[in-house]
């Protein structure tokens, strides 16, 4: 596990690089997802800019001035389940936790908002990039 608490200025910028060095993320993201997207970890927000599948910038507490199309909201306990090594059931994959939350209505997952278009047209990318919290949570990607 990384020494640096979940989101912390530190895993945000570890989190960075191995987005923007992840070969998987080259192949699923180049120049395909340019899509801003925001993560919220309880009453935190942050906004992930990205381009052509790579992280430009991550934005705490984004304003009126920035813009994105589709985010990830859950509180803190069901962030830090998510980027487990192995999660338990409904929050190990985006999708199932978003089911469980907007469908089962059930506490405790994450829920998808923002344009479902778009987060479907990046799903593949979109669902890397979270994937890669987990690593940096974790084994810390060694660079």
């Amino acid at each position: 596990m990384t020494d640096a608490k979940l989101a912390s200025h530190e895993w945000w910028e570890h989190y960075k690089q191995l987005v923007n060095q992840d070969d998987e993320m080259q192949v699923r993201g180049h120049d395909k997802f340019d899509e801003n997207f925001y993560v919220e970890i309880g009453d935190e927000r942050f906004l992930i800019e990205m381009d052509s599948g790579q992280i430009e910038e991550i934005v705490p507490e984004p304003g009126m001035n920035h813009a994105w199309s589709f985010g990830v909201e859950g509180d803190r306990e069901a962030w830090e389940e998510f980027v487990q090594e192995v999660p338990p059931a409904f929050n190990h994959e985006i999708i199932a936790s978003h089911y469980r939350s907007a469908v089962k209505n059930e506490p405790g997952h994450l829920q998808l908002t923002g344009n479902n278009k778009q987060i479907f047209q990046n799903f593949r990318a979109f669902q890397r990039a979270l994937d890669l919290m987990r690593k940096t949570q974790n084994n810390g990607g060694d660079l």
